[in-house]
């Protein structure tokens, strides 16, 4: 069945017959009444898209039917068919408005044809039309209904809110704040409507501002502001968030490392101590290397937890010697090649115990590299470069120094000013050149001095 229903009406049946023959090649699915109360059935029956309806019938006439339609059923498409001697009444059911067009009789079969498509497609524009008038309101009812509940939830997110959230206009007058700016600020601001904001903030900056409260810790605030616009002028959203208790974890954070590696390196003295029991000068080197690579990393800007770790690496950075025989470590005369190659297993002997240890720096890697050069002539692994890590570098030049101050079997110790015409030599080549400069500065703060 089609889904364009036509309702044909006339009080004549053969004219009612030929109008069917005529429009049922067009695909119509059409419906037939005699008289007006028929018709009107029929409407309430089936959406009917178009009808025709006879201007003369008894009853109920053809402008009066269609009058009816216009106002039960103001979207289907009316047209009245008659004689051209009624066209006085016609043209003022025209005018009223209570019909789409005047077929006159005898019809013209190609004109009827076109008008009822033309009618149709009204129709149906019309309908579709109505259609998205309909979803277009429920849509706004819909977006209207959306905006209330996301109004109420930002407002209840914004009141809730455990940051301060505060709008003030280009002149820093108070627009709005919410509960927490009240009491996040009620000691040292004022924050109510029309007030004038007088904490520092910078547009789109995050910056921090201390404020100091009698008998308690002081209260951290991180203090964001972005530019927006209220009521078509230019303002500004500032949130605060309190970093108090932040800061106390970190501080507290801190105190527990410092501990650890005070813990830490109470702990590589006393192995230090057994180990001066064994071989006294490995003992005091360590602690001389040490302090004088803990030196090198201040003079270079390390942050603490990297000077903690070179303080505990120069402590046991030849722990790994305690297995090398002591008569060949003490040994008067240069050594022979198979004597140099078990002395210089001490790195990976070194890494491989402090590996069993976890802590919380590189010191495994301090221990293992602390004989590689720049230019890859180091060992155990002939590392190059970027490929020994910074703390490394630092250990192989205090490391060298300190031994070189000192005495040994086998030599005496070098001067200071030999120690740095060796260094600056090889800067750049065996040793990093960043810390060979800040050797030498440290030696001209008396460093060496702590040697003696």
């Amino acid at each position: 069945m089609s889904d364009r229903k036509l309702l044909l009406v006339d009080d004549e049946a053969n004219i009612l017959k030929a109008l069917q023959r005529l429009l049922r090649r067009d695909g119509y699915t059409i419906f037939l009444a005699n008289n007006g109360a028929e018709a009107l059935q029929l409407l309430l029956e089936n959406n009917i898209g178009v009808i025709i309806a006879d201007h003369r019938m008894p009853a109920m006439t053809g402008t009066e039917l269609l009058s009816q339609v216009k106002d039960l059923y103001p979207d289907t498409t009316r047209i009245v068919l008659s004689g051209f001697s009624d066209i006085d009444s016609i043209t003022e059911a025209i005018n009223q408005g209570n019909i789409y067009k005047f077929l006159g009789k005898p019809w013209d079969d190609a004109e009827i044809r076109a008008t009822v498509q033309e009618a149709f497609e009204r129709f149906e524009l019309r309908a579709e039309n109505t259609r998205l008038t309909k979803e277009l309101k429920q849509a706004n009812a819909a977006l209207e209904q959306e905006n209330v509940e996301t109004s109420s939830l930002l407002e209840q997110i914004v009141n809730h809110n455990s940051d301060a959230i505060i709008v003030v206009n280009k002149d820093r007058k108070v627009i709005f704040s919410n509960p927490s700016a009240l009491s996040l600020l009620i000691d040292h601001y004022r924050v109510l409507e029309g007030d004038q904001f007088a904490m520092p903030f910078q547009e789109n900056q995050i910056i921090q501002q201390r404020l100091e409260r009698p008998g308690r810790p002081d209260l951290l605030l991180e203090v964001r502001s972005i530019m927006i616009k209220h009521e078509g002028q230019p303002a500004f959203l500032v949130s605060l968030h309190d970093i108090s208790a932040i800061e106390c974890m970190y501080e507290q954070k801190q105190r527990s490392e410092a501990n650890l590696s005070k813990i830490i390196q109470q702990v590589f003295r006393i192995i230090n101590a057994n180990v001066m029991q064994i071989d006294a000068y490995t003992a005091l080197h360590e602690e001389r290397v040490s302090c004088l690579a803990a030196a090198i990393g201040e003079q270079m800007e390390l942050n603490d937890e990297e000077i903690d770790s070179l303080k505990i690496a120069g402590l046991i950075h030849d722990i790994g010697k305690a297995y090398v025989p002591s008569e060949i470590l003490n040994r008067p005369g240069p050594m022979t090649e198979a004597e140099r190659l078990i002395v210089q297993q001490h790195t990976g002997i070194g890494e491989e115990l402090v590996s069993k240890v976890d802590l919380p720096w590189p010191i495994k890697q301090i221990v293992g590299q602390h004989h590689e050069r720049l230019d890859g002539s180091g060992y155990p692994l002939g590392l190059s470069g970027q490929h020994i890590i910074l703390e490394s570098r630092i250990m192989a030049v205090a490391d060298v120094a300190a031994a070189m101050v000192s005495d040994r079997p086998y030599r005496n110790a070098y001067s200071i000013d030999e120690v740095f015409s060796m260094l600056k030599q090889k800067s750049g080549i065996k040793f990093d050149a960043d810390v060979v400069t800040a050797c030498i500065k440290v030696s001209e703060q008396g460093c060496f001095t702590w040697f003696k």
